[in-house]
């Protein structure tokens, strides 16, 4: 569920003597300047792959909190098995027991997302089944150097985040994530999300898988059009899986015309049957969400 978080503490002196103090942190990391010695900014201190961070005007905590868990339990440095809700909870109080006032300090970004199984490698998946997200193509398409396939789409205030997860580890599996990253306050706090202690809360967990469940179904997410879709379905199809007429319906003057074609084109892949990839992974997002909510 809950991935990378990033913290902005209040009291910048208050935890620049918590990390410098050696009883709390055996090492401290910080810049030298070579020639006359001096101490600089930013002091960096770790905590099982947490980075707390102390600059000259702000202090900041950030990494994955899946990863931290799978450190402290089995010393590995991956987020591709489950992380359930007792899980989460152990793992924020854990952080709050190594670092003061961790509980308190403002969550200023956030990744919420799922690791789910599918019937086939995520890669084709994402490859051949994903094209838009709200009729708008991704700003990422890319193969991480050979580590999985990767589609981002990206909005003022979130991305949302789609990629092979197994192929990233080389894992004998098909796993695709699937995940929302807040990019600030604004996505999270209509949400209930203002600290660490929120992500304890199932409502709050509820509501950012709502929030999540809403932004997959905006996806268009369509099956292989076989030669069992008549030639005039399949001409009308290729026409609205075009970006290109999408970008033309989204100016102003055409937008009542818009929410009439995109009725069509849904009524028309219901039609045809070409919605079961999508019924796959939203139920497959359904049931690990109950999982590991009630685990």
């Amino acid at each position: 569920m809950i991935d990378f978080v990033r913290l902005k503490y209040q009291d910048r002196d208050k935890m620049e003597k918590f990390i410098t103090n050696s009883d709390n942190f055996k090492r401290c990391y910080t810049k030298l300047e070579y020639h006359s010695g001096e101490i600089l900014y930013p002091y960096n201190v770790y905590v099982k792959k947490m980075e707390v961070s102390v600059n000259e005007k702000s202090v900041y905590l950030r990494n994955s909190l899946h990863k931290m868990a799978n450190y402290i339990e089995y010393e590995a440095d991956h987020n591709y098995n489950d992380f359930g809700y007792k899980r989460l909870c152990d793992t924020i109080d854990y952080l709050n027991w190594k670092v003061i006032d961790s509980l308190s300090a403002r969550v200023t970004q956030l990744e919420f997302g799922l690791n789910i199984n599918t019937p086939v490698p995520a890669q084709e998946i994402i490859d051949k089944n994903i094209f838009f997200h709200k009729y708008k193509l991704h700003n990422v398409d890319t193969n991480f150097n050979g580590k999985g396939k990767y589609k981002q789409f990206e909005y003022s205030n979130f991305y949302i985040k789609i990629y092979d997860k197994a192929k990233q580890y080389k894992l004998d599996a098909n796993i695709l994530r699937f995940e929302i990253k807040y990019k600030g306050s604004k996505g999270i706090n209509p949400i209930g999300v203002y600290s660490l202690s929120n992500l304890k809360d199932k409502a709050v967990l509820k509501a950012l898988f709502k929030d999540l469940l809403k932004r997959f179904d905006e996806l268009t997410i369509i099956d292989r059009i076989t030669d069992k879709v008549s030639k005039k379905d399949k001409k009308e199809l290729t026409t609205y899986l075009s970006i290109n007429y999408w970008g033309n319906l989204a100016e102003r003057k055409n937008r009542n015309i818009k929410s009439i074609k995109v009725k069509k084109f849904n009524s028309l892949l219901e039609k045809n049957n070409l919605l079961k990839t999508k019924k796959i992974l939203r139920r497959g997002l359904i049931q690990k969400f109950v999982f590991l909510i009630n685990n």
